[in-house]
């Protein structure tokens, strides 16, 4: 799990709007405006990718995976 989480962190920071100082777990990457939704639908494709997992449309538009944590875990039981 750390390993998806550091590669979600890692992805916000490369392409982030503007600079932040730190990124967590609860950090809501589409509210605090780090990433566009462009650069959002980008990372779901390049975690799409990596790990084989498909996100369906509802779950996109759940404000609860627009968090580093809950992304995280989605990524993980989608993977079981």
């Amino acid at each position: 799990m750390s390993d998806i989480q550091s590669e979600i962190i890692k992805y916000i920071y490369a392409n982030a709007s503007h600079e932040i100082s730190e990124i967590g777990v609860s950090t809501n990457f589409a509210e605090d405006g780090l990433l566009d939704s462009f650069a959002i639908l980008n990372l779901i494709m390049t975690l799409e990718a990596e790990y084989e997992i498909k996100f369906q449309p509802h779950e996109l538009a759940d404000p609860a995976l627009r968090t580093v944590g809950a992304l995280t875990q989605c990524v993980v039981e989608k993977m079981k």
